[in-house]
């Protein structure tokens, strides 16, 4: 996890894919033609559509040095359902790996064959179905898009290397228990229960830990005694930073002696800087050291932490395995890393490893989590303060699609561990914070080893007993909140709910009732002893280990009735119960999703309870259709837009088809402001500004005067990167939240992003109508997303007797960032404090409509006045 914000610069919208030879001939020529070379690439004439995407970058990096390292990303996934539900421990991490290692082999062997023809140096992985390429020439990643099943082609990343936000002067020794120890309770887990973390063993991914430190060589897995080591299966460096080979543990860096430290460090003098002293560790270099993480580097570590090998990387031993890693690393917007870890996450996941990861530092503002902890696979970590509060660095929510991060929150602000050197220093940092966690969960399956390797049950009994802390600035409930997650780690509390004692396995099938075919997913819960639920596999099954005693066992699912039965758990034996469920009765669910003025609104999607259904969009009209309900109470959610308010209703279904309609309010902003998305020909304009390349701006003289927010406006600045203000010249490229009080103000951002104006795009102004009814248009024609080969149209009507409309028309949709997927819509008044955002970073924007501002409860609207005559408006007829 980077610990600060690194130079390496992000692109806001990620590595972008071309289809087929076309999408190379597009990115290779349009650069090159002007130097009168083309590519070979651009040459070829079998275009085949079904051939794999190749990044915009790749083929930068081709051009500009003739070879380059890059990655062959396949299509295939392996189902790992049926292995996550082998019990045993050695036997359940042997079939994750058997299935990963299968589906990779037969998915790359053709990619595999033409690179041995080849001669290239490659290397394969089955965590994440990839295949790494050195020095591939131009011609080479050609023949890879060709290969069936082969995704895309993308370029190695680089993530930061970890750097604490603080790190003072660095001690020669501690004394006593760390204020994080106390602060999660873990000292009082190893008083009352006599738990430290025995028969546990945690992984770091990190930059390496010293292993030999005073505090840490004690709990090393690789430590034979008597001054003996044997580090086969305890360390593992992919990159060869320690040495070629790597056959000894080490840390040039400090982050990773510090953050294994944290988990499990104890001088064995009564100095205790770990949360779980008692529990032993191993290490993977993920992290080579100044030069950052390597993907390679982070995936090949990854890859150990499944199936441990010797430090030759051979002879691996799933048996082997870590209980819990820690991954106290990451990338501030990452999306580009987010599928490769996602795969890493799902296999650890179904292996038993309880995988965590750090939130990353870039707060205290909201949306600023890192990657992979944003994932909804991951569980993230936040940091606080001696004091309970949050760390002003803490990465705030949402993750991924709009889940709660982090997870849970734990000790990060001057936190103490080991140094290299045999030294102690205080950190600061969410890396500071994911380490306590880890060693909790250490402690939490030491007192209760029938919870190990079952993550869902783990990460239920750390959210439900943390302390809720109230803070819902960036979205969320008072109990679960963007800030704090759950609240505070509480490890006591965790370890009182736990099932401790002796145990045995309860496992069944759940059934159809008519049919007696299995029913997946559904969810098995019992209650006595211990309440835990699981979710049934694909064949129906499930399988608990639980503390002895008496249960009462339910199945419930989607489309079925509920059903329940009971059971006996004896210790050391397993007591078997099979639940068949009865099909409910089903019938239509429709209805009419209208704005405020009762006009239907098209395109709303409606979203079915918890997505068991698929979700139904509206018609031209408003309307939307649910085919088959299962009776019952349902939640619909009618998701709105920029312009309308969501809404969320429950429907009762029982003897036959139901109607419910739903009603939006508009959003407005505090002056009066409101929207209306709607269908119309697109107003272009026909003179062209001298306005061209990326980040410029023009003044233009407006042919009549325009009042905006109250301010009354005679000339206007116009911007190359999709707006025009009506306050200052500004080029800002890096698009934000509306209102923001920085420049660029007094603003409408039709699609405001960073583009460039170039070739036969230009931007354009036009005025129609007579006077009194006239129409001032601002055309941005054909203009390019940096980073994208995708090129789009939009504009913005001012109207003389007040009036104000976006129109769009050429929006790739096999882009999304051309559907504004990183780009701010609104309006802005002329001091930032006051907008109407309709979008800021959503691909929602659609060719062929338009957003109309609207101001209540006046005749003519001060910002959008009635609707323009038609021939202002000349649709795809525009002027060259």
């Amino acid at each position: 996890m980077s610990e600060t914000r690194t130079s390496a610069r992000w692109s806001r919208r990620g590595t972008k894919g071309l289809r087929g030879a076309s999408g190379l001939v597009l990115a290779m020529a349009a650069a090159l033609f002007a130097a009168g070379t083309v590519p070979s690439i651009a040459q070829q004439t079998d275009i085949d559509d079904d051939r794999a995407s190749i990044d915009a970058d790749v083929l930068e990096v081709l051009h500009e040095q003739g070879t380059s390292d890059v990655w062959i990303v396949l299509e295939e996934r392996a189902d790992l359902s049926a292995a996550s539900e082998v019990f045993d421990w050695a036997e359940r991490g042997q079939a994750v790996v058997d299935t990963l290692r299968a589906t990779a082999g037969q998915s790359q062997d053709e990619a595999v064959t033409l690179l041995t023809a080849e001669g290239a140096d490659f290397t394969p992985y089955w965590i994440s179905n990839r295949i790494l390429v050195r020095s591939a020439s131009e011609s080479l990643a050609d023949s890879i898009t060709r290969i069936p099943g082969v995704d895309r082609v993308s370029l190695p990343t680089v993530l930061a290397i970890p750097e604490p936000v603080d790190q003072p002067a660095a001690d020669a020794a501690v004394d006593g228990i760390e204020w994080g120890i106390d602060s999660i309770n873990a000292d009082d887990v190893w008083a009352d229960y006599g738990f430290t973390g025995e028969g546990i063993v945690v992984g770091s991914v990190d930059t390496g830990v010293e292993f030999d430190h005073p505090a840490l060589v004690g709990s090393y897995r690789g430590n034979l005694g008597n001054g003996g080591f044997d580090h086969d299966h305890h360390w593992f460096d992919p990159s060869n930073t320690c040495g070629s080979p790597s056959t000894v543990p080490c840390d040039n860096h400090g982050h990773g002696t510090h953050v294994t430290g944290t988990m499990i460090g104890d001088d064995r003098a009564g100095n205790q800087i770990g949360v779980a002293p008692g529990a032993q560790w191993i290490s993977a270099k993920g992290c080579e050291g100044g030069t950052g993480c390597s993907e390679s580097a982070l995936l090949g570590a990854t890859q150990w932490m499944l199936a441990p090998t010797d430090t030759d990387g051979q002879n691996p031993r799933a048996d082997l395995r870590p209980h819990i890693v820690n991954n106290s690393w990451g990338v501030p917007n990452g999306p580009a890393v987010d599928s490769t870890f996602d795969e890493v996450i799902a296999a650890w996941d179904a292996s038993g490893i309880f995988a965590l990861f750090s939130n990353g530092n870039s707060g205290p503002g909201c949306d600023t989590i890192d990657s992979p902890a944003d994932s909804m696979l991951a569980y993230g970590i936040g940091a606080h303060s001696v004091n309970n509060t949050i760390a002003n660095s803490s990465g705030r929510g949402p993750g991924a699609d709009g889940t709660i991060r982090p997870n849970i929150t734990a000790p990060g602000v001057s936190v103490r561990s080991a140094l290299p050197g045999a030294l102690y220093g205080a950190a600061s940092g969410t890396s500071m914070a994911a380490p306590h966690v880890a060693g909790s969960v250490a402690l939490l399956w030491s007192a209760a080893p029938s919870l190990i390797g079952d993550v869902e049950a783990t990460r239920a009994l750390l959210d439900t007993t943390a302390i809720p802390v109230n803070d819902t600035s960036c979205g969320g409930t008072p109990e679960d909140n963007n800030v704090w997650g759950k609240g505070r780690l509480d490890v006591l509390a965790a370890v009182d709910a736990a099932p401790r004692g002796d145990a045995g396995v309860l496992t069944g099938t759940v059934t159809d009732s008519t049919t007696g075919e299995p029913v997946a997913a559904a969810r098995v819960a019992v209650s006595g002893p211990q309440n835990r639920a699981v979710v049934a596999a694909a064949d129906g099954t499930f399988t608990l280990m639980l503390p002895v005693g008496d249960y009462a066992v339910t199945g419930t699912v989607f489309g079925y009735a509920e059903n329940g039965a009971s059971a006996t758990v004896l210790a050391d034996q397993t007591a078997t119960v099979d639940l068949a469920l009865t099909a409910l009765p089903t019938h239509a669910v429709s209805g009419r999703i209208s704005d405020s003025g009762g006009t239907g609104l098209a395109g709303v999607e409606v979203v079915f309870g918890n997505g068991e259904l698929p979700s139904s969009t509206t018609d031209a009209g408003g309307d939307f259709v649910f085919d088959a309900v299962p009776a019952g109470t349902h939640r619909l959610a009618a998701q709105g837009s920029g312009c309308a308010e969501p809404q969320a209703r429950d429907v009762v279904v029982s003897n036959g088809d139901t109607a419910v309609d739903f009603t939006l309010a508009d959003v407005t902003d505090a002056y009066g402001n409101f929207c209306r998305v709607q269908d119309g020909a697109f107003p272009a304009g026909d003179t062209r500004l001298a306005l061209s390349g990326d980040d410029a701006s023009e003044t233009v003289a407006l042919p009549f005067p325009i009042t905006f927010y109250g301010q009354r406006y005679e000339q206007a600045f116009i911007a190359t990167n999709g707006f025009l203000s009506f306050v200052s010249a500004s080029t800002a490229a890096g698009n934000t939240t509306l209102p923001n009080p920085l420049l660029p103000n007094g603003s409408v951002y039709p699609f405001w992003d960073d583009l460039v104006v170039e070739g036969t795009g230009g931007v354009f102004t036009g005025v129609s109508g007579a006077e009194g009814d006239r129409v001032f248009v601002v055309e941005w024609r054909d203009v390019r997303l940096v980073d994208s080969q995708a090129e789009i149209t939009f504009s913005v009507a001012f109207h003389e007797g007040g009036g104000l409309v976006f129109g769009y028309a050429d929006l790739p949709t096999d882009e999304p960032t051309a559907l504004g997927g990183s780009a701010t819509v609104g309006i802005e008044n002329f001091r930032g404090s006051d907008a109407l955002q309709y979008s800021f970073n959503t691909p929602v924007l659609t060719a062929g409509t338009s957003i109309r501002f609207h101001q209540p409860d006046t005749g003519v609207d001060r910002i959008s006045g009635p609707a323009p005559a038609p021939s202002a408006f000349r649709g795809r007829d525009r002027p060259a």
